[in-house]
């Protein structure tokens, strides 16, 4: 199965698209979560890390979010859907910051 540029095996998420780059997460590690300093509850730890990847767009961030519910659907994993919306508003949080910054590069 495939969202764009993510392929789903029994094992991984994998990155698939054209860049050089590599991503692949655990389908065992999906869930695992993680503290953020400036934020009060666990995230889930494979959305921030792809989210820091500097060659990922937005649009791939946002399959790989859609691949990762589906991956665990596939998997019998029991998402914490309060965590999920947690990351996915730190997120956008940070994408929202990095457009600011982007546009602030324009004024220059």
């Amino acid at each position: 199965m495939k969202f764009n540029n993510w392929k789903l095996t029994d094992s991984t998420i994998e990155w698939a698209g054209g860049k050089p780059s590599a991503f692949s997460i655990p389908t065992a590690q999906l869930l695992d979560t993680e503290k953020v300093a400036d934020n009060d509850g666990p995230l889930y730890k494979w959305i921030l890390l792809a989210t820091a990847e500097d060659w990922l767009d937005d649009d791939e961030l946002y399959d790989l979010n859609f691949a990762f519910v589906y991956a665990a659907g596939a998997a019998g994993l029991k998402i914490d859907y309060q965590v999920f919306d947690a990351t996915l508003d730190y997120q956008f949080e940070i994408l929202d910051d990095g457009e600011d910054e982007d546009d602030d590069d324009d004024d220059i």
